[in-house]
């Protein structure tokens, strides 16, 4: 119910210390860190994009419920708040989104923040790898002899390579073999699949699809898409569902 409210109005207003406390709203924020920062301070916006941020961890701190981490992204440090997660110095992670406060107070700490994010989800940077690369150990002779779904006007994606410029911005379908998947990142499930062509096709969709499995998706054709962190692709198929 916090969660539905709190979604449903881009501006709310929390009355603190008697001076107005103004939170925007982002779908990619975590609620409830919101809802139980009690301190002073004027709340801004991120750009709200679905831009992938990758940063390095340089402080961790956790509460029973919270994770703090104090990162580097180029050269700039910041802080993140996200729901309780085991982090690492040292290590890379991604995030996208969030809701950026300035001079946000942590009870649990108690200490004030200067710049922090709070966001709904950190990723390990080492488990999501980015862009067009597929695994190397892919029997493609193997996926050749594999027996693909019969459906009507479905499209190689040799053919779909070879004419990006025909089906840019179309809604096609395509089907073939489930290479790799990274699920949760921007809030979308990344697939990756072979058709009997060998070339391979990047898909974000919100169907759930396991590694080897024969599949067939119908989506819209993107070209030239950068998401950020690594995230670029000359081709993807995007908003996709599996038919």
């Amino acid at each position: 119910m916090k969660k539905t409210l709190l979604l449903a109005f881009t501006i709310l207003i929390i009355s603190c210390d008697s001076k107005p406390k103004v939170l925007v709203a982002d779908e990619n924020t975590n609620p409830a860190i919101v809802a139980n920062n009690q301190g002073p301070g004027a709340m801004q916006t991120d750009n709200l994009s679905t831009e992938v941020h990758q940063v390095v961890a340089n402080e961790i701190l956790n509460t029973d419920r919270y994770t703090y981490l104090y990162v580097t992204e180029g050269n700039r440090k910041f802080w993140l708040a996200t729901s309780k997660m085991d982090a690492q110095k040292g290590r890379s992670y991604m995030y996208s989104g969030g809701l950026m406060k300035v001079n946000f107070e942590s009870i649990e700490f108690k200490r004030n923040f200067d710049t922090i994010y709070l966001v709904s989800q950190v990723l390990d940077a080492s488990l999501h790898s980015a862009g067009n690369a597929t695994p190397q150990d892919i029997d493609v002779s193997q996926i050749a002899k594999t027996p693909m779904p019969d459906i009507k006007g479905a499209v190689k994606i040799a053919d779909l390579l070879l004419n990006k410029a025909k089906y840019k911005d179309k809604i096609i379908t395509v089907r073939g073999v489930v290479t790799k998947v990274n699920n949760g990142i921007m809030g979308k499930n990344w697939v990756h699949i072979i058709d009997k062509s060998g070339k391979d096709l990047t898909i974000t969709t919100n169907s759930v699809v396991n590694v080897n499995a024969v599949v067939a998706f119908k989506g819209k054709i993107t070209l030239d898409k950068d998401f950020g962190a690594g995230y670029k692709y000359d081709i993807i198929m995007e908003e996709a569902e599996r038919l």
